[in-house]
């Protein structure tokens, strides 16, 4: 319960401050996941993005809540689009594993016109899922078919780390973090190669069931507004 225990102790801070903060921000960045323990052993790198909110409710503390995208693996097949008349079409099959996030926490340490240490601890939930879609039967290549092979949610817990660097005058900052997520005790997943046929063309799906915990390296910028201005 680290960055539940954190945030809970954060958010008391911050509304026992008297002190009005001025300072928010809009982080957008991307990122790279790096697989931790078990699974490490089934996933190597994931890359993806996210974006996050910062509203102060001190000077030095606020509310985070952000989104993020990775993306762990990807593999492309040109098949028949069916039996009999359908095998004279050919399709492209793409399945695409990746992690959908949401997160909600407390951060000391607003972004503001000078370099800058922060920290964030935050709940939430991550699904992780593996989708197929089909395309290639129409000249622009659109996708005309998809199907969930699996999805599966799970809580998670965030600790975070940066640090601010200002830029164009502070209202733009250099943004660089560490992040790890616990994703529960157990999450099942698919990854490339989990998903094949039999003899006789049944799909088979060998999900695997770990913990699925991650250390995040995110690089982007904040874009730093001002409340007292807004209003």
């Amino acid at each position: 319960m680290h960055a539940l225990r954190f945030a809970a102790v954060t958010a008391a801070l911050c509304v026992a401050s008297s002190q009005a903060a001025a300072q928010g921000g809009l982080p957008i960045n991307l990122q790279v996941g790096l697989p931790q323990g078990e699974f490490a052993e089934n996933v190597s790198i994931a890359g993806g993005f996210g974006i996050a909110g910062i509203f102060p409710l001190a000077s030095e503390f606020g509310i985070r809540a952000g989104l993020d995208v990775q993306i762990y693996g990807s593999e492309s097949r040109r098949v028949p689009l069916g039996g009999g008349v359908l095998g004279l079409i050919m399709v492209d099959v793409t399945t695409t594993n990746s992690i959908v996030g949401a997160n909600f926490g407390a951060q000391i340490g607003m972004p503001s016109g000078r370099p800058k240490p922060y920290l964030a601890g935050m709940i939430g939930f991550n699904n992780f899922n593996t989708i197929s879609r089909v395309e290639g039967s129409n000249s622009d290549d659109e996708p005309f078919a998809s199907t969930t092979n699996s999805s599966d949610n799970a809580f998670s817990q965030h600790v975070l780390g940066g640090f601010y660097l200002p830029l164009a005058e502070g209202k733009i900052l250099f943004d660089v973090g560490a992040r790890y997520t616990w994703n529960g005790e157990s999450v099942r997943y698919l990854t490339p190669g989990d998903i094949s046929e039999d003899t006789n063309g049944n799909i088979i799906l060998k999900p695997n069931n770990t913990r699925a915990d991650l250390l995040t390296i995110s690089i982007g910028v904040t874009f730093r507004f001002d409340q007292n201005r807004a209003r």
